[in-house]
C-alpha cells in the first residue's frame, strides 16, 4: 500500500507541476491583457476593472498617447475619429473618482508618455463612498494574469462572446480595442423623456456632496496630471436639461467646488462645463441620450466634436 501510494505521489506531483506550467504558458501566449507583448490588439471581454487595470501596465501606454477617464457616462465615447491623438477609453462602469487614480498611476508608471487626457466628472463620482471594487487595482494584481479566478472568468466571458452564446447579455463586440464600451443596446430605454422625468424626482441634496475620500482622490488626480505634463480637459458631463433645470443651483455650486479643488497656481488643466446655457441645444435634445444621462451615438458624436475643439 505504501509503495503504491509512493508511486502515485511521484506521478501526480510532476503532472500537477506540468499542468500549472502549461496553463501559465498558455495565459502568457493568449495575453488577453496585453501584458507580455505577445499581442498589440486586445480588448475587454469581462471583469472590466481588473482587465483595464492590467492593460495599463503595457497595452495602454505602448499603443495610445491619450486617455479618457470617467464612469459609464463616458465609457461609450468612441475616440476613433480623433486623428491626431490615439485615445484609450479607460472609463469604468459605476466608477468613483478614487477608482480612476490607481489606473492612471499605473499608466503613468510606463516610460511611454501620455500626451492628453479627457476626464469626465459627475456628482455620482464624488458622493459618499459606497461599495467600491478598486481593491484589485494594485501592482500585485499583475500576477493574476498568469492564473487566477479573474483570468478564468475573463476566458469564460470571451468564450460567451466568441461563440455568441448569449448575445443579448454579452454582445460579441461590446468592447473595442480602444477600450470603448458599446453598451447602447443594453442601456437604451423605450421612452427617454419619461426616464429623464423619473430621474429628476430622485435627485437630492446629498448627491452633490463631495466625500473626503473623493476630495483626496481629486487632489491626487490633479497632482498626477500636472507632474506628468498632460494636457487635460476636465468636463462636466451634460445632464439632460429637465434634470439640470430642476436642480440648477446645486449643479452650479458642485462645479465651482470641483474647480476650486485644483491649485490656482497651475494652469495645465482646462475645465469645461457642459451644463451651461450655451449648451442647452445639446441637453434639451433627448435624441442625444439613451436614458437619463448616457449618450446615444448621435450625442457621442456631438460631444466628441466639442471635446476635440476645446482640447486643441
Amino acid at each position: 500500500m505504501d509503495k503504491a501510494f509512493h508511486r502515485f505521489f511521484k506521478r501526480i506531483i510532476p503532472s500537477c507541476f506540468l499542468a500549472v506550467a502549461g496553463f501559465v504558458l498558455l495565459a502568457a501566449w493568449l495575453d488577453v491583457f496585453g501584458l507580455f507583448g505577445m499581442t498589440q490588439r486586445t480588448r475587454v471581454y469581462g471583469e472590466e476593472r481588473i482587465s483595464k487595470y492590467l492593460m495599463a501596465f503595457r497595452y495602454i501606454p505602448e499603443n495610445f498617447d491619450g486617455i479618457i477617464l470617467g464612469p459609464s457616462l463616458s465609457a461609450n465615447l468612441n475616440p476613433a475619429p480623433i486623428s491626431d491623438v490615439r485615445y484609450f477609453n479607460a472609463s469604468l462602469m459605476g466608477a468613483r473618482i478614487q477608482t480612476m487614480v490607481p489606473l492612471l498611476e499605473q499608466v503613468l508608471a510606463s516610460d511611454h508618455r501620455m500626451r492628453k487626457a479627457w476626464i469626465c466628472l459627475h456628482p455620482y463620482m464624488t458622493q459618499q463612498e459606497g461599495v467600491e471594487q478598486h481593491t484589485l487595482m494594485r501592482p500585485s494584481s499583475y500576477w493574476s494574469a498568469f492564473g487566477s479566478i479573474h483570468l478564468l472568468r475573463v476566458y469564460g466571458f470571451a468564450l460567451l462572446r466568441w461563440l455568441r452564446l448569449a448575445p443579448g447579455k454579452y454582445p460579441p463586440n461590446q468592447y473595442l480595442e480602444n477600450g470603448t464600451n458599446q453598451f447602447e443596446p443594453l442601456f437604451r430605454v423605450p421612452d427617454v423623456a419619461a426616464k429623464i422625468e423619473a430621474e429628476k424626482a430622485l435627485v437630492n441634496a446629498g448627491d452633490f456632496e463631495i466625500s473626503p475620500v473623493a476630495e483626496q482622490a481629486l487632489n491626487r488626480l490633479w497632482q498626477l496630471l500636472d507632474s506628468h505634463h498632460i494636457e487635460t480637459t476636465v468636463y462636466f458631463h451634460p445632464v439632460p436639461l429637465p434634470i439640470r433645470a430642476a436642480h440648477a443651483e446645486r449643479f452650479r455650486r458642485y462645479w465651482e467646488e470641483i474647480k476650486a479643488s485644483y491649485p490656482a497656481e497651475s494652469s495645465r488643466i482646462i475645465f469645461e462645463n457642459f451644463n451651461q446655457p450655451k449648451y442647452d441645444f445639446f441637453s434639451s435634445d433627448t435624441t442625444n441620450y439613451i436614458d437619463h444621462g448616457h449618450l446615444s451615438t448621435k450625442g457621442q458624436k456631438r460631444l466628441l466634436e466639442e471635446l476635440n475643439r476645446i482640447s486643441r
